[in-house]
């Protein structure tokens, strides 16, 4: 217990080890270096220096104007998608028991775009293509759109268990039925969407300003919240079912709600930031690399890491291709595709075959 900080309060209790207390420290670091290298870098080089001397101090100037209104409400917007991201992946690995669910892979991601194309369809006045109501109603779309995918993910998949083989299979095919719906509501939605939406798909935070930033940042602390209060059940429903049970776990119970919290996170995301991929899969293999399979250090190492991740893809997309700016979800399943691939043949020799 030397090694072990304990927080507990009534029914809330919350472990931590130092060692991971260090390395949650560590990467915040990391991920403040990294928002500040964003903001640092574009067509105009800014020093780094300059950076934190413009956030700190309140000035009217041409680089102000650049990091504040364009720059910082983009990689706030890039962080908080990549956070989470990391986070919903987090949860339906834990749930499901395997490490190569992904909120995208399971279909949650791209049955999230169904909903909020859905939205733009209902909603867009096709004369002058503009929203007839407001776009905060949107995320609801998502949320119905990605929870109704992991809830059939999930039952479709379970039998006596979730294997990986039918998680995957399972999970690809709503996918696939899932892309499928996307153009069918492309091709037959608003013509704004033929110019604008397969960027959108793609996964992009170009044009994210305040607005975006409050209303990710709000949803995205709210469901924090609330998967912090049950990281314990979480680590309950990593267990055998049997086990989890014999413990005095109300095991249904709480894996539906588990699973509403990681559906309603790639829901917000998806509102935002469209349907960028992988980073649900990258960032919590990356933690458990550095730290142990409690979910009390998982999940605020996996957040971080997800948002750090995004933060680069969003440098990479905005400068190595200048003065293209691309989706940054190119840049994201451009790592995260191999990478599932590597898991992927890597569990099949640990199993011995799918």
């Amino acid at each position: 217990m030397n090694n072990d900080l304990v927080i507990r309060k009534k029914k809330f209790s919350f472990l931590i080890e130092k060692r991971s207390l260090i390395i949650i420290l560590s990467v915040i670091l990391l991920a403040v270096f990294s928002i500040l290298f964003s903001l640092s870098i574009g067509q105009k080089y800014i020093p780094l220096l300059e950076v934190i001397k413009t956030l700190l101090i309140k000035e009217t100037s041409n680089i102000s104007f650049i990091i504040n209104n364009i720059r910082l409400p983009r990689t706030l917007v890039a962080f908080l998608v990549g956070a989470s991201l990391a986070l919903s992946g987090s949860i339906i690995q834990g749930i499901i028991k395997n490490p190569l669910a992904d909120p995208n892979i399971i279909g949650i991601v791209d049955s999230g775009s169904v909903g909020a194309l859905v939205f733009l369809t209902l909603f867009t006045d096709p004369k002058n293509n503009a929203l007839t109501t407001s776009i905060f109603y949107m995320p609801l779309f998502t949320f119905i759109g990605a929870f109704s995918a992991a809830l059939l993910v999930y039952f479709l998949a379970f039998n006596k268990g979730v294997t990986p083989n039918r998680l995957i299979l399972i999970g690809l095919g709503i996918s696939g039925a899932a892309k499928a719906l996307t153009s069918i509501l492309i091709i037959n939605g608003p013509v704004v969407f033929i110019k604008e939406a397969q960027t959108w798909i793609t996964g992009t935070v170009y044009g994210s300003n305040w607005t975006h930033v409050k209303l990710l940042f709000s949803w995205f602390s709210i469901l924090l919240t609330i998967t912090f209060i049950y990281i314990r059940q979480l680590n309950l429903q990593n267990l055998e079912d049997n086990i989890s049970k014999g413990l005095g776990n109300s095991l249904e119970k709480n894996r539906f709600i588990l699973l509403v919290l990681s559906a309603a996170l790639a829901s917000g995301t998806v509102a935002i930031g469209g349907g960028i991929s992988f980073v649900g899969l990258i960032a919590p293999h990356i933690s458990r690399k550095l730290t142990n399979s409690s979910f009390g250090n998982l999940v605020p190492i996996s957040l971080l890491i997800g948002g750090i991740i995004v933060v680069l893809a969003d440098i990479a997309s905005r400068t190595l291709f200048f003065p293209l700016d691309l989706p940054v979800g190119i840049f994201t399943a451009a790592i995260g595709a191999p990478f599932f691939i590597y898991l992927l043949i890597k569990n099949q020799k640990s199993r011995g075959g799918l």
